[in-house]
């Protein structure tokens, strides 16, 4: 690689670090920590009326990431009253009518004080005269009006919290994730309330960072010890009704989050001190190794960073860098040169490179998937507001959402020439209904309906993405889903919009077609559907739509006044729980980062036309790759949907080294070849929160696909080339033969083509237990089981039966000192000669 390439690389790596500050890599610690939650248990004191023994849990607390969510639950609280569960904005004032709430914070320090705890709300922190009730507070902090201030990192005085003296970030969003207000059940307890971290990026006044130390505190606000001049209501208790919402009665403002403070109530106080992990680059300064990059796999991102950071502490390790970009890009730069220098010497892919005038070899290192994931919130009139836990799309709802067929929102969009009679959302589809009958419809309309026309559109990436093409060629490789894109209506009435009609999915990247622009928009020419989609260029970009809950959409909105309007186009509000209604097209990685849930995906059909979903996990992403076609020039594998069973997830990606074995110097080959043995060995396919293990949103490798990866490593190290498909093994079946597998287009005829015949079967005897599995009953939707379905088991049993009657043999053999492995080391020493 040139010195100019190398500097490029530089400074992309930084760039990666400043545009997106929510996911910088994991501290390079020796020892990994081998628990990511903590629970901690103690006496808590209610007035001097009782003692309870109460339990604060969090899910994880060291090494995190900014705006990472952890998952907080406590039990033997005071239930709360005034408020039921599920009523409290998320990351937003909470009334003060609720008596006996919980406060979570984000806090300077690992044993903090009140004042270095920044509560969003001001007023929150003016205790008012309940500040002389409370027999434990300091004299120096009774006074009346007394308002406890803020220490911020970024200035030496304390923010006395008044107007014209409060910390510069309080008028941005960046508090919105230090501080939440939550009801306890009327057991006593919650479970799993989600808590976001910002690091010193996002919220400078915390300056949580690798160096600067920060904590979780949790409050139960509950009775004070009232002094003996305080005011009747100090021992009044609670005056609003048990568990239900607080309706013009009078409350006890002791008893409410303003007391959070007092030392009544801060006395009762969990601290769990958290760990923020620190940039990509935290090597290089110190560090004389030379860096080599692996350019490409967005997918791969989270993984490559702890793996980078793994590598940095060990100085006999190669130095790895992972530079995000697009995997086509990536592609183009390992096979262009510019003079005798080529723009890159490694990529990370999912498709194999097939334009490369070097021989090249593609190294599987990586499990993982794309998702589609969602923030939904659903609510119903005279019941708590939740937060959708579970979605099923099937293949023929996401070619809708892919290509701008619902009529949507905006300025009349049901006026549309051409879709005007489809639905107007996801969320307003029958087959919506159908695949998920729990969600709720009031008077024919979805739950939320306003939000759900106001924000609902899929965010979409628009630079060249494997993982958008694979979710893409999954769209096409379903004949329901294919005949609906060639223009056969849906069942009930809903067709493509004409601009994608005969589109040749798959497709790298997302296309805005639609060009038709409503009469009377004040805002000026922009297409209606334009308007409403939300597009990014990157599945981060489109994940951390949902997490910053605003909307890449866009929306004409008047900023001047209804006699003089000032008309154009702008981003939409913010909308927080409860009031969300968001979809994106992620990675499974990005998505369990910021604690998102996932869509589960059709992943078959059962004999009585019912349908099958699977979501994500370790084990749904072991099973798809068992059931892969292979690329026979490049020797890579893809998800067969072919023949898929119902407990694997079809999104599930491979991410494959691509990497030169001719034409690399001998240290630099070298490198590679040595990242190729790490990132395959037990430990970094080890799942777990440790520095060099998958994070949550991976898979380990199957150990077929862990043992090519090692012998490639031989091949890159002596770089004296090499074919680039290795022997096909028992996993996959063909995919045919030139530029790699092109997934499944539907034909003039609306059928969904198949890839080349042939049977993929299990690589293992012992199948690993599947993600959860859903089935729906038959639906009123059509489609068409697969016919090679009729023979997998017959397939399945009788190759587990070879596999039995060989695996003795095997386990023999794979002894280190078994004659059988002698012999295959002496005939390899003969051949080399």
């Amino acid at each position: 690689m040139s010195a100019a390439r190398r500097v490029g690389f530089a400074v992309a790596l930084l760039a990666a670090a400043s545009v997106a500050p929510g996911l910088l890599g994991r501290p390079a610690t020796a020892e990994p920590p081998t628990d990511a939650a903590v629970t901690l248990t103690k006496e808590i004191h209610r007035g001097d009326r009782e003692t309870r023994t109460a339990t604060v849990s969090v899910s994880e607390h060291q090494n995190l990431i900014n705006r990472q969510v952890v998952r907080i639950s406590w039990s033997g609280f005071v239930p709360s009253h005034g408020l039921p569960i599920g009523t409290v904005p998320q990351n937003a004032s909470a009334p003060n009518e609720m008596e006996y709430p919980v406060v979570v914070m984000q806090c300077v320090g690992a044993d903090p004080a009140q004042q270095d705890c920044y509560f969003q709300r001001p007023i929150a922190r003016v205790a008012s005269r309940m500040s002389y009730w409370d027999a434990l507070q300091p004299p120096d902090r009774q006074a009346d009006g007394y308002v406890e201030p803020f220490k911020a990192v970024t200035r030496d005085e304390p923010y006395q919290m008044q107007s014209g003296d409060m910390p510069p970030d309080i008028g941005t969003n960046s508090f919105a994730g230090t501080t939440l207000v939550e009801p306890t059940g009327l057991s006593g307890d919650r479970t799993d309330v989600r808590f976001e971290i910002r690091d010193q990026v996002t919220t400078p006044s915390l300056g949580c960072s690798a160096t600067s130390e920060c904590s979780i505190v949790v409050v139960p606000v509950m009775d004070l010890v009232c002094a003996d001049d305080a005011d009747p209501p100090c021992r009044a208790g609670p005056l609003a009704p048990l568990g239900a919402p607080n309706q013009g009665v009078v409350y006890n403002e002791s008893l409410t989050t303003q007391a959070w403070y007092l030392e009544s109530n801060w006395r009762n106080r969990f601290v769990v001190p958290i760990t923020i992990a620190p940039p990509e680059a935290t090597c290089d300064a110190t560090d004389p190794r030379p860096q080599r990059a692996l350019v490409g796999a967005e997918t791969a991102d989270l993984a490559m960073r702890r793996v980078g950071q793994d590598l940095c502490v060990d100085r006999s390790a190669p130095k790895i860098a992972h530079v995000r970009q697009s995997e086509e890009v990536a592609r183009g730069s390992l096979a262009r040169a510019n003079g005798t220098e080529y723009e890159a010497d490694a990529a990370l892919v999912t498709r194999p490179v097939t334009n490369s005038p070097r021989p090249l070899v593609h190294a599987p290192i990586l499990a993982t998937g794309f998702a589609v994931t969602f923030a939904v919130d659903v609510q119903v009139s005279g019941k708590a507001p939740y937060e959708l836990a579970d979605l099923r799309l099937n293949p023929r709802l996401l070619a809708k959402l892919l290509t701008q067929s619902y009529k949507n929102v905006g300025w009349g969009n049901h006026d549309h020439p051409t879709i005007g009679e489809n639905p107007q959302t996801l969320f307003h589809d029958p087959e919506f209904h159908a695949l998920n009958p729990d969600y709720p419809l009031l008077d024919g309309q979805p739950a939320n309906n306003n939000n759900a026309v106001v924000a609902q559109s899929l965010a979409v990436v628009t630079n060249d993405s494997d993982a958008y093409h694979e979710l893409t060629r999954y769209v096409a490789a379903d004949g329901e889903a294919a005949r609906w894109l060639a223009g056969e209506p849906d069942e009930h009435g809903t067709v493509v919009n004409p601009k994608y009609r005969g589109t040749p999915f798959p497709m790298a990247r997302f296309e805005q077609r639609d060009d038709w622009q409503q009469e009377g928009v004040p805002c000026g020419a922009l297409p209606a559907l334009t308007a409403s989609q939300h597009v990014a260029p990157t599945l981060h970009d489109a994940t951390y739509m949902i997490a910053d809950s605003q909307g890449l959409n866009q929306e004409c909105v008047n900023s001047g006044t209804t006699g003089n309007p000032v008309w154009g186009w702008a981003k939409p509000n913010r909308l927080y729980y409860p009031n969300r209604v968001y979809l994106a097209v992620s990675s499974v990685a990005y998505a369990r980062a910021y604690g998102l849930p996932t869509a589960q995906l059709q992943s078959g059909r059962t004999a009585d036309g019912g349908r099958t979903f699977v979501g994500p996990t370790p084990e749904s992403m072991t099973a798809a790759l068992r059931h892969t076609v292979r690329d026979a020039a490049s020797g890579t594998v893809l998800v067969d949907h072919a023949n898929l069973p119902a407990d694997a997830y079809p999104g599930t990606l491979p991410v494959y080294a691509a990497v030169p074995t001719a034409g690399l110097a001998a240290d630099v080959a070298a490198d590679y070849a040595e990242f190729l043995r790490r990132a395959v060995d037990d430990r970094r396919q080890t799942l777990g929160p440790g520095v060099g293990q998958l994070p949550d949103g991976y898979a380990p490798l199957p150990p077929e696909l862990r043992r090519q990866t090692r012998t490639l490593a031989e091949v890159v190290a002596r770089q004296q080339g090499a074919p680039q498909a290795p022997t096909p093994g028992p996993s996959s079946s063909p995919a045919g033969t030139g530029g790699g597998p092109t997934g499944t287009n539907p034909d003039p005829a609306g059928t969904a083509s198949t890839p080349t015949p042939g049977t993929s079967v299990p690589t293992s005897a012992t199948p690993t237990p599947s993600g959860s599995q859903v089935v729906v009953p038959r639906a009123a939707t059509r489609g068409e089981t697969s016919v090679l379905g009729r023979w997998a088991l017959p397939a399945v049993l009788g190759t587990g039966l070879l596999v039995l009657l060989v695996l003795p043999f095997v386990l023999l053999a794979a002894q280190p000192d078994h004659p059988l492995r002698r012999l295959g080391k002496s005939a390899r020493r003969l051949l080399a000669r």
